[in-house]
Formats: C-alpha cells, sequence, structure tokens
C-alpha cells in the first residue's frame, strides 16, 4: 500500500515537471487566416473584421482597433513580457541549484573456468540516488548588476511599447485623414462632373438653336470628361487609403466594407498653442523613446559595473546527499555445489563543504571585457543625447507646422469663398453672353483648385496636431 502510494507521488511529481518543462505562458494568437495559404476559403471566424454595427468609424473607434489587432503592436506587447521572464532568470542566481540523480548498473558474469576461489560472484546489481545542492554566496556583485542591468532593459522594453503605441496612433490619424481627404475630393470631382454636365446640356440646346459654336459644346465635352478623369483617381486613392488603414487596424481582408462610412472633413477649429516651452517640458517629461534610450543607458551602467566582479572571488557552498544499495548473488564455487549464497548491502552518506576561486590571470579578458562595457556605455551616453535634441527637433517643428497649417488654412478659406463668388458672377456673364468661354472655364479650374486647397488645409491641419501630440507624447 506504501509503495502504491509512494508511485502515485512520484507519478504527479513527474507531471508537475512536464507541465513547468511545458511552459506557462498563454496568449491569444492571431487570427488563423494568416495560417491559410489561400483566401477564398476563409470563413468570418477566421478573420480579424470590424464589428457588424459598425456603420460609421470614427477616428477613436479606429485608434481602439488598432491598438487591439495591430500585429506589430501586438509583439512589442509579448516582448515585455520576454523581458520581465530575463529579469525573473536573473533572480535565479540567488537560489542554490539543486540536482536530482539516479543511477543503476547491473553485472553479470559467467567465468568458463575458475579455481582455487573461494566465492565468484555471478550477478550484482547496484542502485544509487544522489541529491546534490550548490549555492553561490559572493562573485563580486555580478549577481546584483545583471539583475538591475535586467530590471532596466525590462523598462526599456516597456517603454518601447509605448512609443509604438505613439507611433501607431500617429499612423492611424494619418490613414483616417487621408480618406478623409480623398473623400473630399470625390466630392469636389463629383460637383465639378455636375457643373459641365448642366453647362453642356444648356449648351447643347444653344447649339442645336444656332446660337454658340460646336466648339463651346465640345468645351464642355472636355470638361466633363476631365472631371471624370479626377473622379476615377480620387476612387483609386480612397480604396487604396482604406486598404492602409485595415492593415493598420489589423483586419484581415485589409480593406474597409462599403457600408462603413466616414464624417466629412471637419471645419477649422479655433485652438490656439500654448508657448513652445510647454511643448518642449512636455516632450522631454513624456516621450517614451527617450525613456526607453535612458532605461538602456542604465542597463549599459550595471553591465559595466558587472564586469567588475570578474576582479572578486568567488564564494560557493556545496552539499551532496547519498543512498546506495548493492544486491549480490554468488556461487559458491569452493564446495564444488551449486548452492547459490545473496548479499545485500545499504548506506546513506552526505557531505558539504565550500570553496573559493579568484582567477589571477586570464590573459587579459576581464580587461577587455570592462573595456567593451564601458565604450558600449559611452554609446548610450550619446545615443540619449542625439535623441534629445531629435526630441526638441520634432516638438519645434511638429508646433511650427501647426502654427503654418493653420493660418494656411484660414487663408484658402477666404481665397474659396472668393472664388466661389466670383465663379458664380462669370457663369451668369456666361450664360447673359457677356464673359467668353475661357474665363468661365478658368473660373471654375480655379474654384476646383480653392476647394483642393481648402479641404486639403483643414486634413494638414489635422495631421500637424497629431504631429504635435505624437512628439509630445499628449494621446
Amino acid at each position: 500500500m506504501k509503495e502504491q502510494r509512494n508511485g502515485k507521488l512520484r507519478l504527479a511529481l513527474i507531471s508537475s515537471l512536464c507541465l513547468l518543462a511545458g511552459g506557462c505562458y498563454n496568449y491569444a494568437p492571431p487570427p488563423l487566416a494568416v495560417s491559410m495559404d489561400n483566401y477564398s476559403g476563409l470563413k468570418k471566424e477566421d478573420k480579424n473584421l470590424l464589428p457588424d454595427d459598425c456603420n460609421m468609424l470614427s477616428v477613436d473607434a479606429a485608434i481602439e482597433l488598432a491598438l487591439q489587432n495591430n500585429p506589430s503592436f501586438r509583439s512589442k506587447q509579448h516582448a515585455i513580457n520576454a523581458a520581465w521572464s530575463k529579469y525573473y532568470q536573473a533572480m535565479s542566481g540567488y537560489f542554490p541549484t539543486i540536482t536530482a540523480g539516479y543511477g543503476m548498473n547491473q553485472t553479470i558474469t559467467n567465468p568458463g573456468y575458475q579455481s582455487n576461489l573461494n566465492v565468484d560472484p555471478m550477478q550484482q546489481q547496484t542502485n544509487q540516488g544522489t541529491l546534490s545542492a550548490n549555492l553561490l554566496i559572493f562573485d563580486g556583485l555580478v549577481r546584483e548588476m545583471n539583475l538591475l542591468a535586467a530590471k532596466h532593459n525590462a523598462k526599456q522594453t516597456e517603454a518601447q511599447e509605448v512609443d509604438a503605441r505613439r507611433l501607431l496612433i500617429k499612423s492611424v490619424i494619418n490613414g483616417y485623414n487621408t480618406i478623409l481627404l480623398q473623400q473630399e475630393n470625390i466630392r469636389i470631382a463629383l460637383s465639378d462632373m455636375d457643373f459641365n454636365d448642366k453647362l453642356l446640356k444648356e449648351t447643347e440646346l444653344k447649339f442645336e438653336a444656332g446660337a454658340v459654336p460646336l466648339s463651346d459644346v465640345l468645351n464642355f465635352k472636355i470638361k466633363y470628361n476631365n472631371a471624370e478623369s479626377g473622379l476615377i483617381n480620387a476612387q483609386y486613392n480612397y480604396a487604396t487609403a482604406k486598404y492602409a488603414l485595415a492593415i493598420l487596424m489589423g483586419l484581415t481582408d485589409a480593406t474597409i466594407p462599403e457600408t462603413v462610412k466616414f464624417p466629412s472633413v471637419s471645419a477649422l477649429s479655433e485652438e490656439t498653442l500654448m508657448g513652445i516651452d510647454v511643448y518642449l517640458d512636455m516632450a522631454l517629461s513624456n516621450r517614451p523613446d527617450l525613456k526607453a534610450y535612458r532605461e538602456a543607458l542604465e542597463s549599459a551602467k550595471y553591465t559595466m559595473y558587472s564586469k567588475w566582479g570578474a576582479y572578486s572571488p568567488t564564494v560557493n557552498l556545496t552539499g551532496d546527499m547519498y543512498q546506495q544499495s548493492q544486491w549480490t548473488h554468488y556461487r559458491n564455487g569452493r564446495s564444488g555445489s551449486n548452492s547459490n549464497t545473496n548479499t545485500y548491502l545499504k548506506q546513506t552518506g552526505y557531505d558539504y563543504g565550500g570553496n573559493v576561486s579568484w582567477t589571477v590571470f586570464n590573459g587579459g579578458l576581464r580587461e577587455n571585457q570592462l573595456s567593451e562595457s564601458q565604450a558600449n556605455l559611452a554609446i548610450a551616453e550619446f545615443s540619449v543625447a542625439s535623441l534629445w535634441l531629435n526630441v526638441i527637433s520634432d516638438v519645434r517643428t511638429a508646433y511650427d507646422n501647426y502654427n503654418v497649417n493653420t493660418k494656411q488654412a484660414k487663408l484658402y478659406q477666404k481665397t474659396l469663398d472668393l472664388v466661389k463668388k466670383n465663379r458664380d458672377l462669370v457663369e451668369e456673364e456666361y450664360k447673359a453672353g457677356n464673359a467668353e468661354l475661357t474665363r468661365l472655364n478658368e473660373s471654375q479650374n480655379e474654384l476646383v483648385s480653392a476647394e483642393s486647397n481648402y479641404v486639403s488645409s483643414l486634413v494638414n491641419v489635422q495631421n500637424a496636431k497629431a504631429q504635435l501630440d505624437a512628439a509630445t507624447n499628449a494621446r
């Protein structure tokens, strides 16, 4: 009964070790679609798709979906877990290493001849179980320095994940705004087509009445075709912009359904920026890429400190415990009979001790390793300095970019109002016979250009705001 209980205990222990060896890291894998080698056979549940009730996609919803599904960003999250696991690996140096072993040996002899021997071993089996422990007491603070280096590496990875989030949000906003811009370009092209189509029909009636030459009719046909060409280009750009945003959001169809609508470009807001120094302070305090570089610098410091430990002695404590059993089956050879005898030996022992080792000379290895770590520390210091300057430049550029685009948008808005009023006046004059056709063409071209400039400026303002938010990590 006792042996059965011991057997069950051993089985449970082996099962537990297998589970630990197999790992305990669980995560939601990418959609099944990415592991398939064809697209047409995919099922809906195999994909990442927009929610069924998504009829109007807002920029905030697009950002949320991107943070949930973007595979590059999700890989950064797993990199954090890997980095902290490495930190916990470094902690293992403070614990003893315990090793269990078991050995079995069996010897069988069957001599063909023996003479003048009292006994002759025929079969012998030896079983030995061992349990050894080793504990590092001191290694010149190498463990401590490696642990701190791993800690700052993990914090660096966390900062890199936040930085990936910052850049992803900026990319999503820019991609979203590109869709809004192309949507407006489609509207402008349709409006241009409608204008020329209306005048074409009116001119055809006048031509039939002999009031205008054929060249006027052909002019509006050409203008209509040009507008339709602009529509085709805008529709293509609209589709490709949706592809780009869908990829950022991790949608496996790499597009956004036609049923999903987008809002129109919002009018210019009257937001006034604070002083540049406020944004510079925000950036230097909040930029995760700068924090990541600073964490890398700290890690390089502790890595350098660990190299000094090679000049220190190393102290270890050791201990062993063993149990050995030996069963021997003998044949009695002296009496000439075939009688057999068995012996059984069982013994337990243990030992413990310690050792100190000190490397006196190893061909300059320690010196060069220390020199390498000092050089890497210098690289990290100057990398932080370089990024610090880039952060300052990013903020100043984004700040000026926002102000310039805001001024441009206000100017384009005034110009659009003037051009639209002028086009309407020229259209009335043309219909009354007081303006040349070329003047009407010019005024319509100016209106299309002014509308394009205005909506582009509004999108540029939104992109500039996203650039400033990204430069300061304000979102």
